[in-house]
């Protein structure tokens, strides 16, 4: 079974993301930091992270730049900041792709699936 970990800050999104996340097959570990999603990356070496940018402790960029050198799977930025600066800057700190709140389960499972087959790179 896959590995997904999801680092948001904010309880509801957390949960509806590791929902959608087991209904596409993922068993899926959650932090709501910076810190411990770092250390829950390193524990479970994840196919798939979803980090969301404003974590309470550190910025979601600073978790990416952390995990990029180890992760082996996608990471994924999710934020509500649209800009296209916000965007450049998750990608220049590692991330795979940049998707944005809010979102719709169905279409968050379509992007996921281009990611993880490697076609969408933001």
């Amino acid at each position: 079974m896959p590995t997904a970990l999801v680092i948001e800050d904010d309880d509801d999104i957390r949960r509806l993301l590791e929902v959608v996340l087991q209904q596409e097959g993922f068993s899926v570990t959650t932090a709501a930091n910076g810190t411990d999603g770092l250390a829950a990356l390193e524990r479970e070496a994840p196919e798939l992270a979803l980090i969301d940018v404003g974590l309470p402790d550190m910025e979601g960029y600073e978790v990416v730049r952390r995990a990029r050198a180890n992760a082996r799977g996608r990471i994924v930025m999710l934020s509500a900041r649209t800009q296209e600066a916000d965007v450049q800057q998750g990608l220049d700190a590692g991330a795979d792709a940049y998707l944005t709140k809010p979102f719709r389960p169905q279409q968050l499972r379509s992007d996921l699936r281009r990611i993880l087959e490697g076609t969408d790179a933001g």
